[in-house]
């Protein structure tokens, strides 16, 4: 039997979720915008560790968003 959705197990679940979906959508293939791209991997920093965070300052301070070509 599911236990019931509390407050506290969805927001256990949910950082879990988000950097499910954050990784489908940058493994997908898709053609992805600067501020999809940007949001996914704010997501995987936010809920990783450290060393995962450093690498993705890195790589957001030279990717160009908001840039219409």
């Amino acid at each position: 039997m599911d236990k019931p959705d509390t407050i506290e197990s969805i927001v256990e679940e949910l950082p879990i979720l988000l950097v499910r979906q954050a990784y489908k959508k940058l493994k997908s293939g898709d053609d992805l915008t600067a501020s999809e791209m940007k949001v996914c991997l704010e997501v995987c920093k936010t809920y990783s560790s450290e060393d995962i965070v450093k690498k993705a300052n890195n790589i957001l301070e030279e990717v160009p968003f908001d840039v219409d070509e």
